[in-house]
């Protein structure tokens, strides 16, 4: 009975030990099977990371060696609009001088602001209070049409060239092989992309690396192109030239304009301007008053023909 007993517990013990012996394995086994899960996943991973900086490596020799080119292309369209501009600068300058100096009748329609009838009243000291507080600020409005329609045709030229160079960077680098093959795989696995599949963080992990790669090398492209536009020396160079020389210009020609008393040519040039006018006015009074006899007549006309053809009725034997 004892020995019974003591056989029972020994077996017991036995079983109990031989259990957790077993668990021990199962959890060994475990521990080393994800243990060797998690490195074959770092070691893919890393063989992304490898991949990842092989591809920013080609994308920085290929950027870098279209840096100069454009830097170049775009002096050369500066270079080209600002003698353009120069050409024209002549030209604007002398129709503002002229402009200037001379009676203008259409100024209320060029510059919303009106001088005549009541500058006939002015005296010496109104007439310089008007040019400082009105006609400058009218002269500066000239500069700033003539140099921003000036920059729009320069930046309109300059886009054109850009885009130019834009399309080479979607034809030599986004349309290389390479990059045509993964960017669909990506685009792809982001649609059809399978929890269950073995390699799932690895191939997250590529996706994401992928979509901050393109975003990262098209924003550093645009940005490239807009520094390079907004930048270009020779462009900025020549526009500060120009503000300068009609700042000091400005300057110059308000003393011109008030030491030799330049409205009294304007008033001059007004009254010659008016009876100039005159005449076409009388013509065209004339013409009026032509055309409404010849209605009246006409009018007259018609009534003394239906008046008479009543009376010829009337008198009509019934």
């Amino acid at each position: 009975m004892k020995n019974n007993l003591y056989y029972r517990y020994s077996l017991g013990f036995l079983f109990c030990y031989a259990i957790s012996r077993y668990q021990i394995i199962i959890i060994r086994y475990a521990d080393v099977r994800v243990a060797n899960e998690n490195a074959l996943l770092r070691n893919k991973l890393s063989k992304v990371n490898v991949d990842e900086g092989a591809k920013e490596t080609l994308w920085k020799i290929w950027f870098n060696g279209r840096k100069k080119p454009i830097e170049k292309d775009v002096e050369n369209v500066a270079y080209e609009c600002s003698q353009k501009c120069e050409s024209d600068w002549d030209e604007f300058m002398k129709s503002v001088e002229q402009k200037w100096m001379h009676f203008n009748p259409d100024m209320e329609k060029e510059y919303k602001c009106s001088v005549y009838p009541q500058a006939l009243k002015w005296g010496v000291t109104k007439w310089i209070a008007w040019f400082h507080e009105t006609a400058l600020t009218c002269l500066k409005q000239d500069f700033k049409n003539w140099i921003t329609k000036c920059g729009k045709e320069y930046h309109q030229t300059m886009r054109q060239k850009l885009n130019v160079w834009h399309k080479k960077y979607l034809d030599e680098w986004c349309k290389q092989d390479w990059k045509v093959r993964e960017d669909r795989y990506f685009k792809n696995w982001i649609k059809m992309g399978l929890r269950g599949d073995p390699d799932y963080w690895v191939k997250l992990s590529q996706c994401n690396r992928w979509a901050a790669r393109v975003k990262k090398e098209h924003k550093e492209w645009t940005d490239n192109l807009k520094a390079i536009e907004n930048n270009c020396n020779d462009w900025v160079n020549w526009k500060k030239e120009k503000m300068e020389f009609y700042k000091q210009w400005l300057q110059a020609f308000t003393k011109q304009w008030i030491t030799e008393e330049q409205w009294k040519t304007w008033t001059e040039e007004r009254k010659q301007y008016i009876l100039t006018k005159k005449p076409d006015t009388q013509k065209s009074a004339t013409k009026k008053t032509a055309t409404k006899k010849t209605t009246t007549k006409k009018t007259t006309t018609k009534k003394a023909a239906e008046k008479k053809t009543a009376t010829k009725k009337a008198a009509a034997p019934k």
